[in-house]
């Protein structure tokens, strides 16, 4: 040691093995964790940046604080109850202590949580060293010291890095009990100062700092960055942070952890990515394309932090523009990494897929591509990823570039290079759900990407809100993309970045550039030159009972199948496309498919496959097909079809249906098909029916229907008419015309808005006050989506062994990790309103999943009937209510 004697801090584990006995000491643990940190600041400008944002100190001072409040993330370890969690270790470092003495209960040591007392601990001494000590009333509410505001965020974040950062106001009183022999109090005490002292020599003290100056604001990342690096170095083998057992001066064990251990603990880890020299938007595209205009004016955008609105035309290269901006940044030090946020898994496999060629132009060695959603796991594409990584065992990067340990958990998925995600794993970063800062981590060291941003509800909105301004808290930037955002939409989300100039123009060019950051900078329009070519589509408006295709309508449709047309119906509702596909089918011999989201999850992969197979940019064009949908295929799915049929909905998600019209030039289309054609199913009355309850703005349907009713020429022509028919149909002013029952539903839908939004601030705020839930699928589906996605529903079959899959596996055959797998891959979405019928049926666990016993009825039905209700499911059909 430094000295003859031995701190007492030394005689404290930090990590030990229960039956083998061994066991790490607490300082060296510590200083692992600040050691892999001042590698990780070292390597990432981004890092160093995001904590430099808000200081008015040096690189080398923040750096040194960053270090000393890592190494005291632990600080709640410096507790008798906690080394008495393994006491064969503690009566190892302390032969005599506990003879004779009255020690704690063992309900008290396994209720000890080391975080929330470390928190505790921490203000305690604080208090003490500033001549503060407060009385048990005045804890948490007087007599604060006056630096204490400004070291208060910094120790709340350190000690929140094993789920749950807690503001110390709320923090328990973990003092001992008086039962305890008092003796015990001191020695941790003592420890505890001990080691704030020699942390300030490690640290503070070269840096020019000691305890008595007041840190700088500390960065957003900084419980992440904390609880990362501490996972990082708890990886303890034979070759890396082995375990300690006897005194070391702690500069030298730290010197010789900075230099050998931490780099090659980083290096395995997959973290650090480096991007190439940008090489120009022509990088991201095949070799023979040319880049389009839009896409050639992100080069004009400022190379610094900021907030980008990408507003362009479906099919205009918005992704590669986001990505060549993105990459603008990678390369200059102002982001380590990419995530790219959209609205539902199905687009996030298909993006997926973009971004798998795109990756190795954008980074070095091998990128990690890591896909984050419920169902990441049994992605094709993903599978194949990190299989492929493993193959490489032989590489000395192997681990690195299959990123193992990236993939192996939720809450890392968002650190590798790219990470392709539901809007769900991006909103949980600020919400109360267990380690949302390390999804904050990977958010705020990232560029963030938002596709389809029109695409969400008020309460949804109320948590992008939130993530954008903690973006632009840590220096971070963040790229939203629509082919169709209303002016209004857009100015209250640059508001949430903190602009408050972007005026609400709807007359404003279209496709447009906005870039909103620390310096002005006028919005990128095209040249009229430039502006993509019109496309006109023709539009049917026809008045039908229910908005349902009727038999005239199904005949035409069977006609253009077997002429050879490939055609869409997209239907608001899962029972009206199921039925309209059965009634498809009785009419022709033409392959009619379909496609929505009641299906189980295996099935539904299979569904999306056959989708892309047959509709996709190289799809089989053969023959003529019918696909019956939902909205699954609305966004972000490479579908061309030659005539779309749709039922109505708001102008914005029509526009979207549209843009699988004629997506990709062909050769030839069938006769009477060379144009594009879509036929619109309206209301015979002024009543939405169930279209109204899903989307619940009846003024913008209404409106919608209006236009429709009203095009010149029975034509829409884009782009023009994203702005115009848009503005329009969204503008805050009353037209005038509107009946008074769609006036009555706009006045229900605003305040069911207004109580969405509270709804999303609450939930934000609970983020530091509730106990944070854990990271399931169905807790994320809660707590992001306002339980818009309904009940997951688990379909099984009762067997003499017990229940089974619907396919036949046995569930008490499966191991945890397979039962797990299982559940995942059979389970099926449906609606809430379904519910009650369910209740009567199911019997529902404690994760909310309802099991539903069927009985099989041949050619791969199953059946469910109750007195009420029947339900049947098929493979091809999906889960169906009969009655």
């Amino acid at each position: 040691m430094e000295s003859l004697t031995v701190p007492e801090y030394v005689w404290y584990w930090g990590k030990a093995e229960k039956d083998a006995g061994g066991y790490h000491l607490l300082p060296y643990h510590c200083l692992d964790v600040a050691a892999v940190a001042a590698v990780w600041w070292d390597a990432s400008p981004t890092i160093r940046r995001s904590f430099s944002y808000h200081a008015s100190c040096s690189e080398l001072q923040i750096r040194a604080w960053l270090l000393f409040f890592v190494a005291l993330h632990d600080y709640g370890k410096f507790d008798l109850r906690f080394q008495l969690k393994v006491r064969e270790v503690w009566e190892k470092l302390h032969p005599l202590a506990g003879q004779g003495a009255s020690l704690p209960s063992q309900f008290d040591i396994n209720q000890y949580q080391h975080g929330e007392s470390g928190l505790f601990w921490f203000k305690k001494d604080f208090f003490a060293l500033n001549g503060c000590e407060p009385t048990a009333d005045s804890l948490f509410i007087d007599d604060e010291p006056l630096q204490w505001s400004n070291w208060k965020p910094w120790v709340e974040a350190v000690t929140g890095h094993h789920g749950h950062v807690k503001q110390a106001e709320y923090a328990s009183d973990a003092s001992l009990s008086v039962s305890v022999d008092g003796r015990f109090a001191e020695i941790d005490q003592t420890a505890r100062k001990e080691w704030l002292k020699a942390l300030e020599q490690l640290f503070l003290r070269p840096a020019g700092l000691s305890l008595d100056n007041a840190p700088p604001p500390p960065s957003p990342l900084l419980a992440g960055f904390c609880s990362v690096s501490d996972w990082l170095a708890s990886r303890c083998d034979d070759t890396n942070f082995s375990f300690h057992q006897s005194p070391l001066s702690i500069s030298d064990y730290f010197t010789q952890k900075f230099s050998q251990d931490a780099p090659a603990i980083l290096a395995f880890s997959g973290l650090n990515g480096t991007a190439k020299s940008y090489g120009g938007i022509s990088d991201l595209l095949p070799a023979i394309a040319t880049p389009r205009p839009l896409q050639t004016k992100v080069d004009q955008l400022p190379l610094q932090d900021g907030l980008t609105i990408i507003e362009a035309p479906t099919g205009s290269g918005k992704t590669e523009a986001a990505l060549a901006h993105a990459w603008r940044l990678l390369a200059t030090g102002q982001a380590d990494s990419i995530i790219f946020a959209l609205p539902t898994q199905a687009t996030a496999n298909a993006m997926l897929g973009r971004l798998e060629s795109l990756a190795e132009r954008i980074f070095t060695n091998s990128p990690n591509l890591l896909l984050a959603h419920g169902n990441a796991r049994f992605n094709r594409t993903f599978t194949d990823l990190k299989r492929r990584g493993y193959s490489d065992v032989a590489d000395p990067d192997g681990w690195t570039q299959c990123g193992e340990w990236l993939a192996e958990s939720r809450k890392r998925v968002f650190l590798g290079q790219i990470g392709v995600c539901t809007i769900d794993q991006v909103l949980i970063s600020v919400l109360p759900v267990k380690h949302r800062f390390v999804r904050g981590l990977g958010v705020g060291r990232s560029v963030l990407i938002v596709d389809e941003v029109h695409a969400y509800d008020a309460y949804m909105y109320g948590l992008l809100e939130e993530v954008l301004r903690q973006q632009r808290q840590c220096g971070g930037s963040a790229i939203l993309l629509s082919a169709t955002l209303p002016a209004t939409l857009k100015q209250q989300l640059a508001a949430a970045w903190g602009d408050q100039r972007t005026e609400c123009n709807p007359s404003a060019a279209y496709p447009l550039l906005t870039w909103l950051g620390n310096v002005d900078f006028p919005p990128i329009s095209l040249a009229r030159h430039e502006t993509p070519k019109p496309v006109t589509v023709e539009i049917e408006a026809l008045r039908l009972e229910g908005m349902e295709p009727d038999q005239t309508l199904l005949a035409r449709l069977v006609r253009a199948a077997e002429s050879g047309a490939q055609v869409a119906v997209i239907c608001n509702m899962v029972n009206d496309a199921q039925r309209i596909a059965a009634a498809l089918r009785e009419m022709t011999s033409a392959p009619v498919g379909l496609f929505h989201a009641r299906y189980r999850f295996k099935d539904r992969q299979i569904r999306e496959n056959e989708v892309i197979d047959c509709f996709g940019p190289s799809g089989k064009r053969e023959q003529g097909r019918i696909l019956v949908a939902t909205q699954v295929v609305e966004q972000s799915l490479d579908l061309d079809f030659d005539w779309l049929v749709t039922q109505l909905c708001p102008v914005d998600l029509l526009f979207q249906r549209m843009g699988r019209l004629h997506r990709h030039p062909r050769a030839s289309r069938p006769a009477g098909y060379d144009k594009p054609v879509c036929t619109i199913l309206l209301p015979c009355e002024c009543n939405y029916g169930y279209t109204g309850k899903i989307y619940a703005d009846t003024r913008v349907l209404w409106r919608t229907e209006q236009l429709l009713t009203s095009a010149s020429a029975g034509q829409v022509t884009f782009p023009a008419a994203y702005r115009e028919w848009i503005e329009s149909a969204y503008q805050e002013k009353s037209w005038g015309t509107e009946p008074d029952l769609v006036i009555a539903g706009f006045e229900k839908f605003k305040d069911k808005t207004w109580s969405k939004t509270y709804s999303a601030k609450e939930m934000i705020r609970k983020a530091f006050e509730i106990t944070p839930f854990s990271d399931s699928d169905e807790n994320v589906t809660a707590v992001t989506r306002d339980d818009e996605m309904g009940l997951t529903v688990i379909p099984v079959i009762d067997s003499p062994k017990g229940r089974r899959f619907l396919d036949g596996g046995l569930l008490g055959d499966l191991d945890e990790f397979r039962r797990a797998e299982e559940l995942a891959l059979n389970s099926i979405n449906v609606p809430a309103r379904w519910s009650g019928w369910l209740k009567a049926l199911c019997e529902i666990d404690e994760e909310r999943r309802y099991w539903l016993t069927m009985t099989e009825q041949g050619e791969g039905c199953y059946v469910r009937e109750g007195e009420k209700v029947a339900f049947r499911y098929h493979c091809d059909t999906g889960l169906e209510r009969v009655k």
